[in-house]
């Protein structure tokens, strides 16, 4: 039975020769993971007091066919960013659960990040990892809390999939709700448990978080480590599915 003091604990204990490494391979996630996505909102407002001028009014140059050329390659430069940041931030994803993971028992190299790239598993990561998200996100459409719970219900995936890049979709969802089933509400409080250093970080204007995620990031490994372990005692799983972060 896992507890939250015993998580930090040995997250701490993990983190004490490679908390600059941790940093770093932090750092670089954010940027290539967290930082890259992007939204694209246009607002059009329509008033009796304030109306458009009309496309083909005698005071306009900008032809319509031009316009509607520009809205075109802008369209097809967005699509092409978005596929772009879901290439790489769903593959960083993966990875960085993978270099905590490595680093819990090892001198884990800041290349592990990378790792899931080199992988033949690759395509399945990022189709794995894109469904995470688009069904979370559908879930949220209901209501907030039905995405929350799915969140949850689906936050091992990226572990999963760093383990086993080949397991299929349907196999990694399933693993990751057997594995956070009647985990759902201590997982929720161990977050909880984070929330003075929230406040600190916010009083810091969001830097100190940056030295805050490497600590995060650990517990997390470790949370998966020990829902792992459970999953193997409950025969959820064995080690021919899941057989640990060896090296590529």
């Amino acid at each position: 039975m896992w507890t939250r003091s015993l998580l930090k604990t040995n997250a701490k204990a993990a983190l004490v020769n490679h908390y600059w490494r941790a940093f770093v391979v932090c750092i670089i996630s954010s940027i290539l993971a967290g930082g890259s996505t992007a939204s694209y909102e246009a607002t059009y407002k329509y008033s009796s007091g304030d109306a458009p001028q009309q496309i083909y009014s005698s005071q306009t140059t900008f032809p319509v066919s031009t316009a509607f050329f520009i809205f075109i390659v802008m369209l097809i430069v967005a699509i092409l960013i978005l596929a772009i940041a879901v290439l790489i931030s769903t593959a960083i994803e993966a990875g960085q659960s993978r270099y905590f993971m490595e680093a819990r028992i090892g001198n884990a190299p800041i290349s592990s990040l990378f790792s899931t790239f080199k992988t033949p598993g690759y395509w399945n990561i990022v189709k794995t990892m894109f469904l995470r998200g688009l069904y979370t996100f559908l879930w949220s459409l209901l209501l907030v809390i039905p995405g929350i719970i799915k969140s949850y219900q689906y936050r091992l995936v990226p572990y999963i999939m760093a383990e086993n890049p080949n397991i299929s979709s349907r196999r990694a969802f399933e693993l990751s709700r057997q594995m956070t089933d009647g985990e759902k509400w201590n997982i929720f409080v161990l977050d909880l448990s984070f929330i003075g250093w929230y406040v600190l970080c916010g009083i810091t204007f969001g830097i100190g978080f940056l030295f805050l995620n490497p600590y995060l990031q650990a517990t997390n490994a470790e949370l998966y480590s020990a829902l792992r372990a459970k999953a193997f005692a409950a025969n959820f799983t064995d080690d021919s599915e899941l057989g640990d972060f060896v090296r590529y």
